[in-house]
């Protein structure tokens, strides 16, 4: 181990070798069943393996079902009463649990092992480091299909974490069992602490003195792309839930990716949000990691139209995925396993130009050139950015951390709007059962004598809507509005506007226009049904009109 391999959190020297000298592996039926004796690999016979780091973190793993059953900050309990204090999933009630020891005793990697749904779970611990290094195997599909790794800690010593997630003391609830409202009519869901992938930053909970953080690292076996977001963090008022997400259905675009998944962390703190650090060296001691030098990359340049939007360049396929923000024209993606994979160019959110296929080698790097601009904006009027997102719009600055229905939302419903308003005053999404349909007033100082095309560019849809337009004498045909892609999840209400991004076009003739003030009422249809903000729905990215 080298000094750059130890975090900064790591305890001062005194401390560490009081601790050192006073800890270790717990017992000694313990530390003979972990294999310390020999440095070999195999099945435990006492009930759990515990690893003192000598550096004030200390946890244990259940030899039966490989469930984290303990884990210790400065000798204090941080998990939760009647939970577990870290597993995958919901936990197993059986394992196979293995473990071996490196470098004389100082580090250790302990194997849970579910050959029933072919899992397997790492722990990686080592001497004056508070921090637990996993990986997860996935083998085969899972049922349910949904890959986390979960700890539940001590919500009375754990106090600051995200306050949008916090649902103790709520009142009702609003949907699910995932969104809750408090009398104030704010709302709360652990939907609310996610971030985006590309953007993704140690999360967690803190307080007392101690701090447990999730480093998500790497996220290359991941599902959805760069900019994909799920559950972080929950305090639920019996314990505070901060988990790491490698797949789920919730609002999923790509399938679930077979193989090792990770390593990603948990690190114990004094409180302080834990530096970030490379975990390459792992590859060292967890079974089919792949070394930096074992992977590859990819370089180029990246060109077109963009309006000011950053870009960046993502690569897909069923070995990974990747992404590298474009500067000055270049861009590098590195760390990648050797592999064929789809690269797409993205302005904001919004992918475009056309998807090249790209294969990567060990020690080789791959080259692309990119290309694409967003759409062209209307000449007649254009509400929203074509990014991919509904940045602009009302409500779009609140919906990341508040249910449609919280209080501090602006009204969704209007009697009509007006193109001359802006963005900000046009909600961001329709709902068939709350704001269906919208009028939105616009002038013509003369009709085009072809008419005029209106884009409807949407980033997610649920339940099957979809924008469907009437003006005049015209009513839009189905087959302008074709069934969206059915990611079978919520969306908007779990937090999220990222889907699959579609664009509807309506060619409206020069007979159903007027000089003069206009009136488009575009409607939410739909073969389902549902309540309020769990009727149809889809979001905005931007609307444009033109001449036909």
């Amino acid at each position: 181990m080298t000094p750059e391999d130890i975090p900064s959190h790591r305890r001062p020297a005194s401390r560490t070798k009081r601790k050192v000298l006073a800890g270790g592996i717990a017992t000694a039926a313990v530390l003979a069943g972990a294999g310390l004796f020999g440095g070999q690999p195999w099945a435990n016979a006492a009930s759990s393996i515990t690893f003192d780091t000598g550096a004030g973190l200390t946890f244990a793993v259940n030899t039966t079902n490989g469930n984290m059953t303990s884990l210790k900050h400065d000798g204090t309990e941080l998990t939760a009463s009647g939970y577990a204090a870290g597993q995958f999933e919901s936990g197993w009630s059986s394992a196979t649990v293995t473990s071996q020891t490196f470098n004389s005793g100082n580090s250790i990697l302990v194997s849970a092992a579910n050959t029933s749904i072919g899992v397997t779970q790492y722990y990686f611990a080592r001497k004056n480091d508070n921090t637990i290094y996993m990986a997860t195997s996935i083998t085969k599909a899972l049922d349910p299909g949904e890959a986390r790794f979960i700890t539940r800690l001590n919500d009375d010593l754990l106090t600051t974490s995200p306050t949008a997630a916090v649902t103790d003391g709520a009142t009702s609830t609003v949907e699910g069992s995932d969104v809750f409202a408090f009398s104030s009519g704010k709302t709360a869901s652990k939907f609310y602490s996610s971030q985006r992938l590309i953007a993704q930053q140690p999360f967690g909970a803190s307080g007392n003195g101690h701090g447990a953080y999730i480093i998500p690292a790497y996220t290359d076996m991941s599902s959805g792309g760069p900019f994909f977001r799920d559950i972080e963090v929950n305090d639920t008022g019996s314990a505070v839930n901060i988990t790491h997400y490698m797949f789920s259905g919730h609002q999923q675009t790509e399938a679930l990716r077979l193989g090792l998944h990770g390593p990603y962390a948990l690190a114990i703190t004094d409180g302080e949000s834990p530096t970030v650090h490379s975990m390459d060296f792992l590859a060292s001691y967890i079974p089919g990691m792949l070394s930096n030098a074992q992977r590859g990359g990819v370089s180029g340049t990246a060109t077109g139209t963009w309006n000011g939007l950053g870009g960046t360049v993502a690569l897909a396929g069923t070995t990974g995925q990747y992404w590298g923000k474009v500067k000055s024209g270049k861009f590098v993606i590195g760390h990648v396993k050797p592999g064929t994979y789809t690269a797409t160019l993205y302005a904001g959110e919004l992918a475009v130009g056309s998807t090249q296929s790209v294969t990567v080698t060990a020690g080789g790097t791959a080259t692309l050139a990119m290309s694409g601009s967003v759409p062209a904006a209307g000449t007649l009027f254009q509400l929203g950015t074509f990014d991919g997102t509904p940045s602009g719009f009302l409500n779009a600055d609140k919906i990341e951390t508040e249910h449609p229905s919280d209080t501090r939302m602006s009204s969704w419903t209007a009697s009509s709007y007006s193109v001359s308003a802006g963005a900000s005053a046009f909600p961001m999404a329709e709902f068939k059962s709350v704001n269906s349909p919208m009028a939105l007033n616009f002038t013509l100082s003369s009709v085009p004598s072809a008419g005029v095309k209106l884009r409807i560019a949407t980033t997610s849809s649920f339940a099957g809507g979809r924008p469907a337009v009437t003006i005049g004498s015209y009513t839009s045909p189905s087959s302008a509005s074709p069934t969206p892609t059915n990611l079978n999840s919520r969306n908007i209400t779990r937090g999220t506007w990222r889907g699959v991004n579609a664009t509807y076009t309506f060619t409206v003739p020069a007979s159903a226009l007027k000089t003069g003030t206009n009136t488009f009422s575009i409607s939410t249809i739909s073969g389902s049904s549902g309540d309020t903000f769990l009727s149809p729905n889809f979001i905005f990215d931007a609307l444009a009109l033109d001449p036909a």
